[in-house]
């Protein structure tokens, strides 16, 4: 295949803003973009509202409207719109089911909230990290103050400000835990002073911690609780995980901010014209990298560090989040994570092994925070720990994390054993039936779709990872008997489960009837989920076509999960503008967010199920697909553009090898296109060549291409 070679062209800055002074001045108030979607709110309730969150991704909580956590004793105000309360990544117990279960650690609250509040403003800075809650009441004047540090992430900061005289705060061990099964579980608590700060010491099922709390305030002990007695003027509260305090309340505050600086100035940003857009993306960024970071101490739970719902990880949801990792050039984290996993490649083969009696690696539904040791013995909880499917999403992990990595050496050490080993496990349950194609069959097992049933044949979803995984080993000669090659060429069995409506059915079990009770849109996954080919397939476009029609009660519009996530992103990947505006108005029609935007509830209505990662970042990669999309292999600018007006993007990150910079009108663009790799790819119907650390410019009008050479 012919490449055509580009000229470079040569900057002092490869990336950022190049074509207008707009657009230049623009790339100088990075700021000013991040904090269009500040959340701001200059007027208080008495009644429940949404939590803002914040965390470094070890450790994390919402707040409430007063600034701290919400008192337990004001039932109006606690958790209907979830949990507030510190959350550790470090801090968990195995328990039921010999599964394990984040747990949470304390709760910070004021002692009385004020029956009136004046003068009230609520402000969170994503640029900067922080959340600034100031009001006024009969007594005094309040500022409170929270963050959590990023350099040292076992600290978190506090600092309240005082005219007057307020109510005391109150530092509460939690003691009695409410767990995920229905579990009651104990942890004890016990305070000792040091000369220079106080030591909670924490214990739950033999496993042990310590909160140290350092601090300028009189503190007194009542009921196993501590009791701040706040004074005038600044009062500094710091708190530390597992070891006293590391520096300084300024210190602390300084360099947590130049922290998120720096990082939004390293992550691939975007200006929207459409306002809601533009708080979404900022306040969904915001909120995954509060959640995670390269540690390698554990995997985040799909509402990070707010306690709601699930207490442990999925890595189906991780793996949405990974994507959009690397599209946005935060790869220093996905390449932990596959760090991560591939450190525990023996635990998951012999969890395999164990469960199903196979080699190769079954990717648990649920991930452990300690060893695969005893885990989930003698079995996990329910057959919906057995989707076979999840097996897919490691292996694409794996396999694009390697290609930005771009090191052989690198890959061979961490990313060739897990796509091996997940090839591995859908071949050791394929078999080919006499119409000639593959079927893949195991038990137990469950589908994506979780209403499809249980121990049934051909999930369509397991039969789109299985592709996928055997198409990679193949790419990366870990293919030896040239089995994979042989099952692809055959097929697997996706012609068995067209329907008459042509789109696929979830199993070999699937009926016309079945149609319209999917909690989700499985067909769409080739679209969303993983590249299996190389164009759009016909059976996906028609299923994208009725997805209203084949997804439970999504035309009313209710959708469960992150089902409109998948809806959007499969819309922006087949190009269809309208229906993508659909979509994207039934995130407030289906009170799938807050008025406010703010969130993403788990499922519409579902209000204590606030802050879920996983749909936020299945929009977030919505929005950049619009724009630059490379699915198919080759790279789309403006395919699925639904904004009227100008958008900006920098540093939008390809796995073809580029990333890109400029601004798009329609679907014309002005763009810069910086080789992070040697790299061949298509973009307008030609094929380009670009060398490593290189950049050119390209204009695209009316969908035609043009170098300047």
């Amino acid at each position: 295949m012919k490449y055509l070679k580009l000229i470079p062209v040569c900057f002092l800055m490869v990336s950022g803003w190049i074509f207008t002074g707009h657009a230049q001045n623009v790339k100088r108030r990075i700021s000013e973009m991040i904090g269009a979607g500040d959340v701001i709110r200059t007027s208080f309730t008495d009644t429940a509202q949404i939590n803002l969150y914040q965390g470094n991704g070890r450790s994390g909580s919402s707040y409430g409207a007063l600034g701290l956590h919400n008192n337990p004793a004001c039932q109006k105000n606690t958790n209907r719109f979830g949990k507030t309360q510190y959350m550790h990544i470090s801090h968990w117990v195995r328990a039921k089911f010999n599964a394990d279960y984040l747990i949470p650690v304390l709760k910070i609250y004021w002692n009385e909230e004020p029956p009136a509040v004046v003068s009230y403003k609520q402000h969170q800075s994503f640029y900067n990290g922080f959340i600034k809650t100031s009001f006024g009441t009969d007594r005094g004047k309040v500022a409170v103050e929270t963050w959590f540090d990023q350099v040292d992430r076992e600290l978190s900061g506090i600092t309240i400000d005082v005219e007057g005289q307020v109510s005391d705060v109150i530092i509460d061990p939690m003691e009695t835990l409410n767990v995920h099964y229905g579990q009651k579980i104990i942890q004890t608590a016990k305070i000792i002073k040091h000369e220079k700060y106080f030591e909670i010491q924490l214990n739950c099922m033999d496993r042990k911690a310590s909160v140290f709390l350092l601090t300028n305030v009189s503190v007194e002990e009542s009921r196993n609780k501590l009791v701040l007695k706040l004074h005038p003027g600044q009062n500094q509260i710091q708190l530390s995980y597992n070891r006293p305090v590391s520096a300084a309340v300024a210190v602390s505050r300084r360099r947590t901010v130049n922290w998120w600086n720096a990082r939004w100035k390293q992550t691939s940003t975007l200006m929207l014209p459409d306002t809601n857009a533009q708080q979404l993306w900022v306040r969904s960024m915001g909120l995954i990298l509060s959640t995670v970071n390269e540690d390698k101490k554990g995997f985040p739970a799909p509402m990070g560090f707010t306690g709601n719902l699930w207490p442990f990880p999925f890595p189906q949801d991780l793996s949405y989040i990974h994507s959009l990792l690397l599209s946005t050039g935060n790869i220093g984290v996905a390449k932990a994570w596959v760090e991560q996993f591939a450190a525990e490649i023996e635990g998951m083969k012999d969890y395999t092994k164990r469960l199903y009696g196979i080699a190769g690696v079954f990717c648990p539904w649920v991930f452990p925070y300690g060893d695969f040791k005893g885990y989930h013995t003698p079995g996990p909880p329910n057959i919906f720990n057995y989707e076979i499917h999840n097996s897919g999403y490691l292996c694409r992990m794996a396999y694009e994390t390697s290609k930005f990595v771009n090191d052989e050496v690198w890959s061979r050490r961490y990313a060739y054993d897990l796509i091996e080993q997940t090839a591995l496990f859908y071949r050791n349950m394929a078999k080919k039936g006499k119409e000639g194609y593959w079927h893949l069959y195991i038990k137990p097992a469950m589908g994506q779709d979780e209403m499809g049933g249980a121990n049934q044949q051909d999930y369509l979803c397991a039969l789109f990872s299985a592709k996928y995984c055997f198409q990679k080993a193949v790419e990366l000669n870990l293919d030896p008997e040239g089995v994979y090659r042989t099952i692809l060429l055959d097929g697997l069995a996706f012609p068995t489960l067209k329907s008459a409506k042509g789109v696929y059915f979830t199993n070999k079990a699937g009926r016309d009837g079945d149609l319209g009770k999917q909690k989700h849109p499985v067909q769409l996954n080739d679209l969303a989920y993983l590249p299996v080919n190389k164009q759009a397939n016909p059976a996906s476009i028609m299923a994208y076509q009725k997805r209203y029609e084949i997804t439970q009660e999504a035309g009313k519009p209710h959708f469960y999960g992150w089902t409109l996530g998948e809806f959007l992103l499969a819309g922006s990947r087949a190009g269809d503008v309208d229906g993508w505006k659909r979509d994207w108005a039934n995130i407030r029609k289906a009170d799938y967010t807050d008025d406010g935007w703010i969130q993403l509830y788990e499922t519409s209505s579902a209000y204590d199920a606030t802050f879920y990662t996983t749909t936020n970042a299945l929009i977030v990669q919505s929005l950049y697909s619009n724009l630059v999309d490379d699915w198919f292999n080759k790279l789309e600018i403006a395919k699925c553009n639904p904004w009227e007006g100008k958008v900006y993007l920098d540093r939008v990150y390809s796995i073809l090898g580029v990333k890109l910079t400029g601004e798009i009108n329609g679907r014309d663009a002005k763009l810069n296109l910086y080789a992070w790799k040697d790299c061949q790819f298509e973009l307008c119907g030609r094929k380009l060549s670009l060398r490593k650390g290189r950049t050119v410019k390209v204009k695209i009008i009316n969908s035609k291409l043009i170098l300047n050479k």
